[in-house]
């Protein structure tokens, strides 16, 4: 049953996102302003390239697949109370993992097999490299933001010296990547696109996620973890074994934006492969509420803010940190509106409490006062 408390609630959440994004859009446009720009002009033309035709929106659900997926993954962390930043990790761990075994395969594989496969093993790449975290908070109390951010630069290195030493492609020394992974490695696409299967599987997971969340017993657990864990303990849950399997999950969610990548845009492990897909999931999924559903629909947007910073380097000769700002400016507000907003709600809620109780007072004194008169 859907109470006021949890509309009011939602409706706080949604207003704070809002206002988190209005506020980000508009420190940019004076700065924009400032340095002599036409800021309406630019936001007019970063929309145009991001929802302007089919085209440009193929290209920001391209963009929004991969972020969609490390939201997702953050999420499921997020709602055991952990805070998952690794997940730029994670997805090269799945990266990693999809390109051995593409490589190691022979080309005649059926591509259904060697799909299943690359999937498999990023999900288990991806979950290794979260375990780590995983593990120190559960047996020594390690912070996991501290572990899980620094093994994102490992998880680089290790694609670095990959690409720079065993699995490098002998045919160029131009550029370090690997083979093209054989036709059988690709995803597919949407015919005359560069839209992938990936954004269904995005999308797939956020409903069945959301669906776990409010209706199962794990889901409600989870819930309970991450609000209160002490009152988790007293209730005899198993806190430590749900923190574990979340952060486990939350790996393989993010290694799935990994397999995405090197299976259907790049066909091989290179290097830049994420420009930074993991610390925008992050600020999707706060900006989200760490809500399944409405990641779905804030990555996409936030693609659309990425995938129109192309049109800030050819039309207006900006450079591409413009959007790096803007994202830098919607989670700074983001922050400083969740301390606000909670104040606001313990306010309401005091305000609604202290009417509910004038009014019983007066219910319970109005038959005593008749039998004065």
């Amino acid at each position: 049953m859907i109470t006021w408390r949890a509309v009011q609630r939602a409706l706080i959440s949604i207003a704070g996102s809002i206002g988190s994004i209005l506020c980000g859009l508009i420190a940019v446009a004076l700065f924009l302003t400032l340095a002599g720009r036409n800021a309406i002009g630019i936001y007019a033309g970063m929309f145009a390239s991001a929802f302007g035709d089919s085209f440009a929106l193929s290209e920001t659900l391209v963009t929004a697949t991969p972020i969609m997926l490390c939201a997702l993954g953050v999420a499921v962390a997020g709602r055991v109370g952990l805070m998952n930043i690794g997940v730029e990790g994670q997805l090269l761990a799945g990266a990693v993992g999809s390109t051995f075994v593409a490589l190691s395969l022979p080309s005649t594989t059926p591509p259904w097999a060697m799909l299943s496969l690359m999937c498999a093993a990023a999900c288990a790449c991806g979950a290794l490299w979260s375990a780590v975290p995983a593990l120190l908070k559960v047996r020594l109390g390690v912070n996991e933001t501290i572990v899980s951010l620094l093994l994102n630069y490992v998880a680089a290195l290790v694609v670095e010296f990959l690409i720079h030493g065993p699995w490098q492609d002998p045919t160029t020394t131009s550029w370090p990547q690997t083979q093209a992974f054989p036709a059988s490695a690709e995803l597919l696409h949407l015919p005359g696109s560069r839209v992938h299967l990936g954004i269904f599987i995005a999308v797939a997971i956020g409903i069945i996620l959301s669906i776990i969340l409010a209706r199962t017993r794990a889901g409600f657990r989870a819930n309970v973890i991450g609000q209160n864990p002490e009152a988790a303990k007293y209730a005899h849950y198993p806190v430590n074994r749900y923190l574990i399997i979340a952060m486990l999950l939350s790996g393989a969610v993010a290694a799935l934006a990994g397999f995405s990548q090197v299976s259907a845009i790049e066909g091989r492990l290179r290097s830049g492969l994420s420009p930074g897909y993991g610390y925008s999931g992050f600020l999707v999924c706060w900006l989200s509420r760490q809500n399944p559903l409405a990641i779905i629909i804030t990555a996409v947007l936030l693609g659309g803010f990425l995938s129109g910073a192309d049109s800030l380097q050819l039309s207006e000769k900006l450079p591409f940190a413009t959007v790096n700002i803007l994202q830098g400016a919607i989670f700074l507000f983001l922050l400083a509106s969740q301390r606000s907003l909670q104040n606001l709600a313990a306010k309401i809620q005091l305000r609604l409490s202290s009417r509910a109780q004038l009014r019983r007072a007066h219910i319970v004194s109005a038959p005593n006062a008749v039998e004065v008169r």
